[in-house]
C-alpha cells in the first residue's frame, strides 16, 4: 500500500520564513533615542499603577514595544499617561540606557517608576518642572526608550 508523506508546499515555507523575519525586525526596529536626561531635580507627583482609562491628551500608548509617540512635548504641570496595551508586561523607568560591546546597560534615575505594568494597565505622572526628561522599559531596554520634553 502507498503512504503518502506529508511535506510543506513551497508557499507555505515562504510565508513561514516571512512570518519570522517580520517578527525579528517588529522585535529590534525599535532602536535607541541616545537622548539623555537633562539632571534637573523635578518636582513631581507620581500615581500608582491603574485599570482606568483617563482621557487626557497628554498619553503615551505602550503598543508593540513601543513607546507611541517616543517623544511627547508637555506644559509643566501636565500630567502624562501611559497606557500599556502590549501582551506581557513594560515598566516606564526614567533615566537612561548605554550600549557597548554587546551589552546593555541601564540607568534609572529615580525621578520615576512604573513598576511592572501588566496589558491594560496605566501609569500617570505628573511633570511640574520643565526640562528633558528621558525613560526606558527595564524588560526591554536595549529597544524601548522615550522622552517627555517639559517648557
Amino acid at each position: 500500500m502507498f503512504t503518502k508523506r506529508f511535506v510543506g508546499s513551497p508557499l507555505r515555507i515562504a510565508v513561514a520564513a516571512v512570518a519570522v523575519v517580520a517578527i525579528v525586525i517588529a522585535l529590534t526596529a525599535c532602536g535607541s533615542s541616545g537622548a539623555k536626561s537633562s539632571g534637573t531635580s523635578p518636582s513631581t507627583k507620581a500615581s500608582s499603577p491603574t485599570t482606568a482609562a483617563t482621557a487626557m491628551a497628554d498619553t503615551v500608548n505602550l503598543k508593540l514595544i513601543a513607546y507611541k509617540p517616543a517623544n511627547l512635548t508637555v506644559t509643566a504641570g501636565s500630567t502624562v499617561t501611559w497606557h500599556q496595551m502590549d501582551p506581557g508586561v513594560h515598566t516606564v523607568t526614567s533615566g537612561t540606557v548605554s550600549q557597548d560591546g554587546g551589552g546593555v546597560s541601564m540607568h534609572p534615575d529615580g525621578t520615576f517608576d512604573s513598576g511592572q505594568l501588566a496589558t491594560g494597565k496605566s501609569y500617570s505622572f505628573k511633570f511640574d518642572t520643565p526640562g528633558t526628561y528621558t525613560y526606558f522599559c527595564q524588560i526591554h531596554p536595549a529597544t524601548m526608550h522615550g522622552e517627555i520634553t517639559v517648557k
